[in-house]
């Protein structure tokens, strides 16, 4: 094994085959700096996300008045025909009688 081992660093020799570019180490640091420099970001990208957030709570809390004024409405509805019914079922069937042969009497 060592023979061979011997044998392939004779042929291929003992030279580094990769290299660093002139001035890489010196260069780095100004190179990384150009790169990251800060942006200015205008106000309007900034607060553009909040804008939005805000546009969809405005529509939600919309959307839940109109819900709830449908609900209110449909519970009043409701309610007044609970009762007209409960009044009906209160009455005795000869007093109803009387009262719509009474209406059609006149």
């Amino acid at each position: 094994m060592e023979k061979n081992q011997l044998n392939i660093q004779d042929q291929i020799g003992n030279s580094n085959p990769f290299t660093v570019p002139e001035n890489y180490f010196q260069d780095f640091a100004a190179k990384i700096d150009a790169q990251i420099t800060e942006e200015k970001v205008s106000t309007r990208k900034l607060l553009k996300p909040w804008m939005y957030m805000a546009a969809m709570f405005v529509g939600v809390f919309l959307m839940g008045q109109i819900f709830f004024t449908i609900y209110q409405r449909y519970q009043s509805e409701r309610d007044a025909e609970l009762y007209e019914l409960y009044l009906m079922t209160q009455l005795d069937y000869s007093a109803n009688y009387d009262l719509f042969a009474d209406l059609y009497d006149e």
